[in-house]
């Protein structure tokens, strides 16, 4: 065989290869899965937020009847939870849709825009789909339904939460959000739910630690900007004035991060509120809680002080939900109480 004859069986070959391709390109065409005929399907939009001073995400409203959930701004968290909670509970949004007047001012005409460190379960984090989950964000759902909104979840970081509400980016924050004396004085709130703090350590306990005194000279972990961090910074203000060794507190900017510090073996314990420890320790076979539901206090869904129209529907809505049993289905939900 010479090179000539031989490039001509290479060009045959190219040929029928090339033809098959084609051939298989024509089948390949995608199928979309159609929609029910007349019905309004939920549409659901990830976007990826631009980064912006505080750490703010840039949304994009979904379709209408529908719901966006931004991915986290810088210093966010997305965590990966297992499989998440089992309802138990026939709660499902709508069923008192449009029962409260919505404000007219929004972020968003036609949107509940709320503000959520979606890393914190199971009250609000990341589900495997990448839209926000959990018991505030199935209660943010039931106020916008409620008020004849979409839903719209911004992740937003937890420390710069309180000063991006009040520059009006966002209407409102669901987000475990612990009522303080401090935080009234700058935002207004809506008490839904009573939690305690605890702590979490590694199975077995094998520092021993029964009480917070006893984190004296270990250390500890905290989400920053929360109230487990002020316990923590309290902590060692007594214990340096009973001339005790002090905690070394690490503070992280998402509680996933900070509960990561105890996975890896480089803090002895981790505070949260207690139904985020259980909620751990249940997920986390290597994980168990020390000392459960201290210091309880009220959480509080807030508003900004100069929109009284937004606090008043939220209220409202709120108030409807706790007298017709909502708020427990959807407390039994998350398992929580």
């Amino acid at each position: 065989m010479n090179r000539f004859s031989g490039r001509t069986r290479y060009s045959a070959l190219a040929l029928l290869l090339l033809l098959v391709l084609l051939v298989s390109a024509c089948g390949a065409e995608a199928t979309a899965t159609p929609g029910t005929a007349g019905g309004t399907g939920s549409t659901t939009a990830t976007d990826t937020p631009a980064a912006s001073a505080g750490g703010a995400a840039t949304d994009t409203p979904a379709a209408p009847g529908g719901s966006t959930t931004d991915t986290p701004a810088a210093g966010g968290s997305a965590p990966s939870t297992g499989g998440g909670a089992t309802p138990v509970s026939d709660w499902r949004p709508g069923s008192k849709a449009n029962s409260v007047p919505a404000p007219s001012k929004l972020v968003a005409g036609g949107t509940l825009t709320v503000a959520s460190d979606a890393g914190y379960p199971p009250q609000e984090y990341i589900g495997a789909d990448g839209k926000a989950v959990g018991l505030d964000i199935d209660i943010a759902d039931e106020i916008a339904s409620r008020m004849g909104l979409k839903l719209n979840v911004i992740n937003f970081k937890f420390d710069d939460i309180i000063p991006a509400l009040r520059a009006g980016q966002f209407d409102t924050v669901v987000s475990a959000m612990t009522i303080t004396d401090e935080r009234k004085k700058v935002v207004d709130f809506i008490p839904y739910f009573d939690a305690g703090q605890a702590v979490l350590v590694k199975k077995g306990n094998p520092k021993g630690i029964k009480a917070l005194e006893d984190l004296s000279g270990k250390t500890a972990v905290a989400e920053q900007g929360t109230i487990e961090q002020t316990t923590l910074e309290d902590l060692n203000k007594k214990l340096k004035a009973d001339g005790k060794p002090e905690v070394t507190i690490l503070i992280y900017p998402s509680d996933t991060d900070a509960v990561d510090q105890l996975r890896v073996g480089r803090a002895d314990a981790t505070l949260h509120d207690s139904p985020v420890a259980a909620y751990y320790a249940k997920l986390n076979p290597d994980f168990e809680v020390a000392i459960p539901n201290f210091d309880s206090a009220p959480e509080g869904i807030a508003t900004a002080q100069d929109n009284k129209a937004m606090h008043d529907a939220i209220n409202a809505a709120m108030e409807a939900m706790k007298s017709d049993g909502t708020l427990d289905k959807i407390k039994a939900k998350w398992g929580v109480q």
